[in-house]
């Protein structure tokens, strides 16, 4: 579920990498990337869920991956109601069906459960979400994780770098947007996350699929910590800009604007680290993955500081 999202399509395209079927569902319709052609997303919106109930009863998988969420704050705050349906009771029923399927189900959650007051986190830790989507996706877990305790696997990620279907999701395509559009983006010097690459993740999940013996609440993340100002730094390079094209500003100077946040969300990763071959990906090789989206293209190559960057089309 949640296809045509960041996550969701890494996901597809390491389920065909690693040479299992695929049965891949979004709100819409949408042919998206793969190395070895296209594939296609079936339309199969959570809140029309019978519907849902009779594709998964139809189809019957060995396993379900749940990435689908409204995971913006501010789309969550300005309709809670519709973003609960999706992100707690949709949740909640996609483990139950998966569980009277004997399918194996991944859920994934968020590092914005926690407060960011008592970094590095653990799975053990105390809760206490700053944000109404925080709220859900807690609420979300605990539901999922009453189902059942058997073949269930509820992984909380971080802040995803990685490329999307529609070049619009991660941070880097929002940076390279906005440039494109006249802004100057404000990021924060004080807000510290360790980004993950929805490649690495994607590499994770499929290897959880594939590991029934591993059950129960985990946490993921990448290899490194970094504030949001620096990782935009490090993606202008990246992108042959200049670094004044961002301007710094803190939490505390934009609270009025954004409001509370937490300030420093890492996690620790060595409870599972230790027991799967994924390795978490360095910041390096997450900046190595990033591409340009194609509808950038041409304004890329006209405004790009250092012309001798070079990022293909496609």
């Amino acid at each position: 579920m949640g296809s045509s999202g960041l996550l969701g399509s890494a996901v597809c395209r390491e389920v065909l990498a690693r040479g299992h079927k695929l049965l891949s569902y979004s709100n819409s319709n949408r042919a998206l990337p793969d190395p070895n052609g296209a594939y296609e997303t079936t339309s199969l919106p959570l809140g029309q869920f019978d519907a849902v109930i009779r594709e998964l009863f139809d189809q019957w998988p060995d396993a379900l991956v749940n990435c689908a969420a409204i995971s913006s704050p501010d789309l969550v705050d300005k309709d809670p109601q519709r973003a609960s349906l999706i992100n707690v009771d949709s949740a909640r029923r996609l483990a139950e069906v998966s569980s009277h399927l004997g399918a194996r189900h991944i859920h994934i959650s968020t590092d914005m459960v926690f407060d960011g007051t008592s970094s590095p986190y653990r799975s053990t830790d105390t809760t206490n979400p700053l944000s109404e989507y925080g709220r859900q996706k807690l609420e979300a877990e605990k539901q999922v994780l009453q189902v059942t305790d058997k073949d269930l696997v509820v992984l909380r990620i971080t802040l995803l770098n990685g490329n999307s279907p529609r070049g619009d999701r991660s941070p880097h395509e929002r940076i390279l947007s906005a440039l494109a559009n006249g802004q100057t983006p404000c990021l924060f010097t004080d807000e510290y996350r360790q980004t993950s690459s929805a490649e690495n993740v994607a590499q994770l999940i499929v290897e959880l699929i594939e590991r029934p013996n591993l059950n129960g609440l985990f946490h993921w993340a990448g290899s490194e910590v970094v504030s949001r100002y620096e990782l935009g730094r490090k993606i202008l390079q990246r992108f042959g800009f200049k670094e004044d094209r961002i301007e710094p500003s803190t939490l505390l100077k934009s609270i009025d604007r954004v409001g509370s946040r937490p300030a420093r969300l890492t996690f620790e990763l060595a409870p599972l680290e230790s027991k799967v071959k994924t390795r978490p990906a360095t910041l390096e090789q997450q900046l190595e993955e990033m591409h340009l989206p194609a509808s950038l293209y041409y304004w890329f190559r006209q405004h790009v500081d250092d012309p001798s960057c070079y990022h293909p089309r496609f």
